[in-house]
């Protein structure tokens, strides 16, 4: 048979840990503050003991397994709690008897799977599985999406509460490909939590816009107000056509020198994987070898190509180039895109190999 206790959890100065015992109740009924219940082992007497002010009230529950519930610090507010507990088991009791089912909301609360959680676990996955870049992504959906929809539970989740996320992007301005890129992850995390994915919406569209197109002479005036580092970076974009977290996990190593070649590889040390897991080699144009052979004499010390100052990757390289364009008169796509040089004009200039592929000055990863 379900009952309910008033406990007094306490923790005395000469004790090492907290305990729980029975709350003291006086002949009016009401509460002993501060004093517990204690029994004798041997005799099975009962007697009541101060055990400081160090203490807090516990409703014991016994309905087939024991768990407790925290009833504050006074006394008359615990037993206040104690006597709805009692009439619930009551009621429960009386319910069961006549067959009905009957669900303890305090209990379903607890079984609830909390949103955030379910997120974190995400997150950590993708970090198991060495995907660095979902679990980047992971992280600013899941604060994107907590802080703008008011939603605590996996169950509360719905289609509205989805299109209110779009929607609260868009206020803040942001494109409709990073709409949609949200979204899509978004929509990832929530089949991880047991969504049913039939309430998503139809995904945000977004146009595919073409590079932006530079001439040379635009080009030029880039590299003209590059220190010797932006231009290094910005060859190793240009002239290799090199992704942004390419760049910034380059290492001397990677030079072939004796065979001009540069190649792309994954850096487990620095915890980064090719995209797509495929290694590739490029061909390195003579001039800029030339320039990364007189790189490489300049920094001895150092074995990323374009470090920051403390030697560690650059992971703002990229706004980095932008500052650069918009300063040379270039107007840049802020947005994200890419500069490139019109495929029909000529790489002089440049020391570029006559190739489509490695024109492209990347402005996104």
């Amino acid at each position: 048979m379900p009952k309910a206790t008033l406990m007094i959890r306490f923790k005395r100065p000469t004790d090492s840990s907290w305990q729980r015992k029975p709350a003291a109740i006086g002949s009016t009924g009401r509460v002993r503050s501060g004093y517990a219940v204690f029994k004798d082992r041997e005799t099975g007497q009962a007697r009541e003991e101060h055990v400081g002010e160090r203490y807090t009230f516990d409703i014991r529950i016994e309905d087939g397994a024991t768990r407790y519930e925290a009833a504050g610090s006074n006394g008359v507010e615990a037993l206040a709690r104690l006597t709805r507990v009692l009439a619930r088991l009551k009621a429960q009791r009386a319910s069961e008897a006549l067959g009905l089912v009957v669900m303890d909301p305090e209990k379903q609360q607890k079984k609830r799977v909390r949103l955030r959680d379910s997120f974190d676990d995400y997150i950590q996955d993708a970090e198991k599985r060495g995907a660095s870049e979902a679990r980047e992504q992971a992280i600013l959906v899941r604060n994107d999406f907590l802080r703008a929809v008011s939603v605590v539970y996996v169950d509360e989740v719905t289609r509205d509460r989805i299109l209110d996320f779009d929607q609260h992007l868009r206020s803040r301005r942001q494109s409709d490909r990073t709409v949609f890129n949200k979204r899509q992850r978004l929509q990832s995390m929530l089949r991880w939590a047991g969504v049913d994915p039939g309430i998503f919406p139809p995904k945000p569209r977004f146009e595919k816009k073409l590079p932006t197109i530079y001439t040379p002479e635009q080009l030029a005036g880039l590299f003209a107000i590059a220190t010797p580092h932006q231009r290094t970076v910005c060859s190793l974009m240009l002239k290799l056509g090199l992704r942004d977290q390419e760049v910034q996990f380059a290492e001397f190593a990677d030079v072939i020198w004796h065979e001009s070649v540069f190649r792309v590889q994954s850096k487990p040390h620095f915890h980064f994987r090719v995209k797509d897991c495929e290694e590739r080699d490029i061909p390195i144009p003579t001039d800029f070898l030339e320039e990364l052979k007189a790189w490489r004499q300049q920094h001895p010390d150092q074995n990323l190509i374009v470090p920051t100052s403390t030697g560690k990757p650059n992971c703002r390289l990229l706004p980095m180039v932008k500052r650069m364009a918009k300063k040379a008169g270039c107007n840049p796509c802020w947005g994200g895109g890419y500069f490139r040089l019109p495929p029909t004009s000529s790489m002089a200039g440049f020391g570029l190999p006559d190739q489509r592929n490695l024109n492209v000055l990347p402005l996104r990863t």
